[in-house]
């Protein structure tokens, strides 16, 4: 699975107060990540990670209410690893100092390049492989633990054959994608009857506890909505 594709499964919470670059910046993200949740102060940044799954933090490091350094701190009492970017027009000596004690992924300076961004998400991504933290949900109930290779349904983890594995890491890479049999067979690498490729979404809608979100385009192939 390519970079781009681990980076399309990202959830992230983007805080910048200045609401005209917030949302320019919110528009290129959702060209990149799965989902963005972007506000414009550090209140509402804290209440979004409570209260919903994150996988990366982007800051701007000045905003009224709370600053980008001090929401970075208290996320860092929550989870120590989560990858954290900084984001400023420029920055004081005293800033960058306390920055530093963050265990930032990078500080990065407006207005976010396209490549800067990009090259952040995957540093992103390296780390939270690295702690083995890259889930991607499937829906509220069922995830994929792309470390450890399995489906993680209400909490319990499902093991999954090595097809199984192959299989749902091509339908999360191309989420939303239509994925031909052709295609299934190149990346098993082993040729797919349509009985069999069949049998082996029956399985993975089994084990995920739900039918929806693979869903059937009768002599097409398949998708994961």
């Amino acid at each position: 699975m390519t970079k781009m594709n681990e980076m399309k499964m990202l959830s992230v919470l983007y805080a910048e107060d200045d609401t005209v670059l917030c949302e320019i910046t919110a528009k290129t993200l959702k060209l990149l990540v799965d989902k963005v949740y972007s506000v414009t102060n550090g209140t509402d940044a804290l209440r979004v990670y409570k209260n919903h799954h994150v996988d990366v933090v982007i800051l701007d490091i000045y905003m009224g209410d709370i600053s980008g350094i001090d929401v970075a701190k208290k996320i860092r009492l929550m989870n120590p690893h989560i990858p954290i970017i900084i984001v400023s027009g420029s920055i004081a000596t005293e800033d960058l100092l306390a920055a530093c004690t963050l265990n930032l992924v990078d500080y990065i300076q407006k207005p976010i390049a396209l490549n800067g961004l990009i090259n952040v998400l995957a540093s992103s991504v390296d780390r939270l492989k690295l702690h083995g933290f890259l889930l991607v949900m499937i829906n509220e109930s069922v995830s994929y633990d792309f470390q450890s290779k399995v489906l993680i349904r209400e909490g319990e983890k499902i093991a999954l054959t090595k097809n199984e594995i192959n299989a749902m890491e091509l339908l999360i890479g191309r989420r939303g994608q239509i994925i031909t049999r052709n295609t299934f067979s190149h990346i098993l690498k082993e040729e797919m009857s349509d009985g069999a490729l069949k049998n082996l979404i029956l399985r993975l809608r089994k084990k995920m506890g739900d039918e929806h979100n693979i869903r059937n385009l009768p002599r097409i192939g398949y998708t994961l909505i």
